[in-house]
């Protein structure tokens, strides 16, 4: 403070003159109330903020108004335009970069550093003779925090709390349909519903049960400042605590006060603060501002931090850690959470949630990402977990745990590479690890020492280098013949055919031919080739051994083998093979970053086209989809484009007309991965005795779909090397009737019966699938009385040696005698799978069973149902069983159901929805189930149950106690996708609209699961754009940038969509971000 001497002595400008005098503030009285006592302090308050606002707002923009009357901030405001006036050097940009707006950031590069005194968070004083900013008269004074958000509201209200109005007094003549506007509504929402455990006593619980009586507050002397957006906002925007809510937090912190290392209630408390907040409701309709969020994830954190100094519990830690990292990035920075991840990582390293979360916080990243730095981040993880299980024992149950993470870690990059447009790389990786697994050398020579190489890691490693620098034909193309069978000495290769070098140059640098030209460019580059091709001189088509050195991991034990090959089926989009569906932890087929297979492909975007609207298929162009055919009909159950079931035979080999196929019809037009290419992996591995009896017919369902003209040939090759596989021969019976060819298929089944009375015990327990594909094929017929006689043979005819069929006519079908026999067999059969702990083998015996007691009378579902729950109930309880053997038995009663109805005859829809509710609710994602559900409902316009149960059973069951046992939903998309499917395929008349569909769309793309799904942001681009709004359009697809930073394909939307709506400059900044982003562009622009 300066002396008044020296005040004197200094020029004072002549508006000064007009500053009214400050008068002495009188001390506070010893009697005055503490209501006064606050409201000066409010207006104290006031007055802070007031100026902090306005020294924000003259450094943003000189010309904005800074109140009436004298301001002591006019003379340095009149200094300041002076001196910004005459300088030349000095420029003040009002407006901003408007791809801040689009990309959520600044791009730093293009930006130059402000001045060292010029920082966020700082406020400038200017004295009265200052000359500029770089003056010495220039004072820094720091600004609190909790300040800056409100630095953003221009303008203050005051507002002055009224009257308390009691609502249920009976005096008023009207109830209010809308919340009181109170100033201090939301402080005292925020106060108690963010009151930290730690901090809650033995008043607070007895507050919070009602045992003290709660002071009135004095409204009529206290003032709040609120803003206008504060002040208008309504009831459904601010949460209010449930009293149920009260009582269970009161319950939690007195449990933790007793017991803190109970790491169970911790969670269920940071859990149950979300649910306060409002935090747990996909279906809600409150958009929490991003203040909302930082205050509850501050909250959320403060737990975490407090509970990981008491648990002691390995899970437990586990646990808040995952708690922790997700809220983590609201609060934090980049680099803080970076460092926080490593003793974590190093804590837990066989946790796949924890390196899931890891890893996605690192990909997502708009403003961090750069793709060879991601790639290297990946490599790291997985070089790091390779170096942990070397300082494990051999035979440590670690082993596996790590190995799975490994590729787990090692199908996200080559997804991740594959996206980005690098795709021969990402193959060539999974090339490597096949032959490196599978096709190992008994001995391997050198040519020049001729000597056996010991068979160590590092010799193995050595060896299988000159292997992939020789570029012999490897595992997946023609003509390969593996490592196993390398000879260095062999050089004849055969030359690919030559891809004309027109096709990657553009014919001009407009953007539409620029766009054709790198899309054919990158359809032929799906495989690798080798630096001897004439193809192309493009470097990244070849794939050196440094690149794929990495993916040379090698499994602790054989167990593992299926595995690897679900890892490789999930890499190709090809659904899992029966035995590993067991082996499914929910992070290989529904995570966002993995189920993008809709990305690519039209026939799937197609089927996700709105009933009446412009189709999502860009190669159906905009044709209107007649709404009067459309609607007419019930949508059919199968034409949800995603399968997300238990995997069978009845699935296996089947198509969209008779029951749910594991496999979709897909177009070859932009597909990254050829499924030739998989089906000649899969062949290699059948004929090198990989996978058995599982993998050889999985060979024969996908040779079905992708060359149903060489499937024969296949199958009957099969059955010479393996003769006495029942499975093939069962295999081979469902090609044919695939083929229409049932008369071929019967008598298969017929000789495979009668052959079986030559094999042992063990080949002979698959005798029953024969059975069971006969009895189906009757009963999808609606034969129910040759299905019945068929079904009473089982037993009778199991070794006979002549045809099934001949002796369907000397037996008495209508006598109970054979009836008693078999259902006697059957329960037999079943009780001794059990017990052998074959379950698959098991549920089909009791399938077998309802099938009985159905056919007895076929026009009744009553009996059956009976028999469906007690075989159930003995399922489920024995200990041997698990989840899968309850969800193929519950599929194998849908499929029932199912027949039934087609086939017209009497029933009751209670029933199916009764049984498809209670499915749903064990098992919420399997999408047979759920389309069930939506077809038996199509024909009910007045209740839609459909939204119903998808919001109060599917998107409620992500966030109950049994998601954390069963990881198959704990990060799934396939809820998301079929909450937008159905809402995109309801009639307008059952309440479907754009703002529906829209609300669908924004509740996926809100969720944690769901907010990094690139075929979720390309198919609400399209929806966006079939409506015609290119505002919103425009909006989707910098979302979607942002959200998807990694992905190539949301990229080149914009020059598919927005040629001639987006200025050449725009568009040219969304080239220069793609290769700013290190994606690949095979077309220089």
């Amino acid at each position: 403070m300066e002396s008044n001497g020296q005040q004197a002595s200094k020029t004072i400008p002549h508006f000064a003159s007009f500053r009214p005098e400050v008068l002495p503030t009188p001390a506070a009285k010893p009697n005055e109330s503490s209501g006064a006592k606050e409201s000066r302090s409010s207006d104290h308050r006031l007055t802070r903020v007031a100026i902090s606002r306005q020294h924000a707002n003259k450094w943003r923009s000189p010309s904005i108004a800074f109140g009436r009357g004298d301001n002591p901030l006019r003379e340095s405001k009149q200094h300041y335009e002076d001196w910004a006036g005459s300088s030349a050097t000095f420029t003040l940009d009002v407006k901003g970069d408007f791809r801040n707006l689009h990309y959520g950031s600044n791009h730093g590069p293009s930006y130059p550093r402000p001045p060292t005194r010029v920082a966020l968070g700082s406020e400038f004083s200017l004295g009265s003779n200052a000359q500029g900013p770089a003056s010495s008269g220039h004072r820094i004074r720091s600004i609190s925090k909790r300040i800056i958000p409100n630095l953003r509201r221009q303008t203050l209200k005051r507002v002055k709390a009224g009257p308390k109005v009691d609502q249920d007094d009976g005096k008023s003549d009207f109830i209010p349909l809308q919340w009181p506007k109170s100033g201090n509504r939301k402080q005292e929402h925020r106060t108690k519903g963010h009151t930290s455990f730690w901090n809650m006593g033995t008043s607070t619980h007895q507050r919070i049960e009602g045992e003290v009586e709660s002071t009135p507050n004095s409204d009529e002397d206290t003032e709040n400042i609120t803003d206008e957006a504060e002040s208008d906002r309504e009831g459904p925007g601010v949460s209010v605590l449930d009293p149920h809510l009260q009582r269970k937090r009161a319950a939690l912190s007195r449990k933790l006060e007793q017991d803190p290392t109970d790491w169970r209630a911790w969670v269920e408390l940071v859990k149950l603060q979300d649910e306060m907040d409002g935090f747990l409701h996909d279906y809600s309709q409150v958009r929490h501002t991003n203040a909302e969020r930082q205050s509850n994830a501050e909250i959320a954190l403060s737990m975490c931090n407090k509970a990981l100094r008491s648990v002691i519990n390995p899970e437990g830690r586990e646990r808040l850690y995952l708690c922790q990292m997700s809220k983590a990035p609201q609060v934090w920075e980049r680099g803080k959470i970076l460092l926080r991840w490593q003793p974590i990582l190093r804590e837990h390293p066989s946790s796949h949630q924890l390196w899931k979360k890891f890893l996605d916080f690192n990909q997502a990243a708009f403003a961090g990402f750069n793709l060879e730095e991601i790639r290297k981040k990946y490599l790291d993880c997985i070089g790091m977990l390779q170096a942990i299980r070397e300082r494990l024992h051999v035979e440590s149950a670690q082993q596996s745990t790590i190995f799975s993470l490994q590729l787990y870690i090692l199908l996200r990059l080559t997804l991740l590479l594959r996206e980005a447009d690098y795709a021969e790389l990402g193959v060539a990786m999974w090339q490597a690890l096949l032959e490196f697994q599978f096709n190992k050398p008994q001995q391997t020579h050198r040519t020049s020492q001729q000597a056996a190489i010991k068979s160590t890691y590092r010799d193995l490693v050595s060896a299988f280098e000159q292997f992939w620098n020789s570029e012999t034909p490897r595992i997946g193309e023609p003509n390969a013949k593996g490592w196993r069978n390398f000879d260095d000495n062999e050089h004849e290769y055969e030359q690919p055919p030559e891809i004309v070098e027109t096709l990657l140059q553009a014919e001009s640098a407009t953007f539409v031919p620029w766009s054709q030209a790198e899309r054919e460019a990158a359809s032929t580059s799906r495989t690798p080739s080798r630096s001897i091709d004439k193809s192309s001189d493009d470097p990244f088509r070849v794939a050196f051994f440094l690149d794929i050195k990495s993916a040379l991991i090698e499994s602790p034990t054989l167990s593992e083998i299926p595995t690897i090959l679900l890892a490789f089926l999930r890499f190709c989009h090809l659904p899992p093979y029966l035995d590993s569906s067991r082996l499914r932890t929910g992070l290989w087929f529904s995570d966002q970053f993995i189920h993008n297979e809709v990305l690519y492909d039209e026939s799937l975007l197609a089927a996700f086209s709105r009933r009446g609207s412009r189709s999502m298929s860009p190669s159906l162009g905009n044709t209107m989809l007649d709404a009067n055919i459309s609607n007419s009909l019930p949508p059919a159950p199968f034409d949800f484009p995603l399968a997300e079931h238990q995997i069978s035979p009845d699935t296996l080999f089947s198509s969209s007309p008779g029951w749910f196929s594991a496999f979709r019809v897909r177009t070859q037009v932009s597909r990254p991965i050829l499924e030739k290419f998989a089906l000649r992996t899969l062949r290699f591995l059948v004929d090198n005795g990989i996978g058995g009896d599982d993998l050889a017919e999985y060979l024969l369902a996908l040779e079905l779909q992708v060359s149903p003209g060489t499937v024969k040939k296949s199958a009957k090759s099969l059955l010479k090397a393996q003769p006495s596989s029942l499975r093939l021969y069962n295999a081979y019976a469902l090609v044919q009737h695939q083929l229409g060819k049932r008369e071929e298929a019967n008598t298969v089944l017929d000789t495979a019966i009668r052959m079986s009375a030559t094999l042992d015990e063990s080949a002979r327990r698959d005798v029953l699938l024969l059975w069971r594909s006969r009895i189906w094929q009757s009963l999808s017929s609606g034969e129910t009385s040759i299905a019945l006689g068929q079904l009473l043979r089982f037993e009778h005819d199991n070794d006979a040696k002549g045809r099934p069929d001949d002796k369907d006519k000397t037996l008495d079908v209508t006598s109970i005698t054979p009836r008693l026999r078999l259902r006697e067999v059957l329960s037999a059969g079943r009780d001794h799978m059990l017990s052998l702990g074959f379950t698959t083998h098991a549920v089909y015996y009791a399938e077998l069973l309802v099938i009985l007691e159905y056919l007895q009378e076929p026009t009744s579902l009553q009996t059956a149902q009976e028999t469906f729950r007690v075989n159930l109930g003995i399922l489920t309880q024995n200990t041997l069983s698990n989840r899968t053997s309850e969800a193929l038995f519950r599929q194998s009663f849908a499929r029932l159901l199912y027949t039934h109805v087609i086939h017209k005859r009497p029933f009751s829809p209670v029933t199916i929805r009764s049984f498809l509710a209670e499915s749903i609710t064990v098992f919420p994602q399997n999408t047979i189930f759920l389309s069930l559900y939506a077809w038996n409902e199509s024909r009910f316009r007045i209740d839609d149950r459909v939204r119903g149960i998808m919001q109060d059973v599917v998107f409620a069951y992500r966030h109950h106690d049994r998601r954390e046992s069963d990881g198959a939903l704990s990060n799934s998309i396939i809820p998301h996708f079929f909450a937008v499917y159905t809402d995109l395929r309801r009639d307008i008349a059952q309440g479907s609209n754009q703002n529906a569909i829209r609300g669908s769309f924004e509740r996926a793309i809100r969720s944690e699961d769901a907010a990094h799904s690139a075929s979720l942001w390309k198919l609400y681009f399209l929806f966006e754009h079939g409506n015609g709004d290119m505002k919103r359009t425009r909006e989707i697809f910098y979302r979607a940038v942002r959200a998807c930073p990694w992905v190539k394909e949301i990229y080149m939307m914009a020059f598919d969509y927005f040629v001639g709506i987006m200025s050449e400059e725009e568009l040219r900044g969304v080239y220069e971000m793609m290769t700013e982003k290190e994606l690949r562009v095979h077309v220089a622009l």
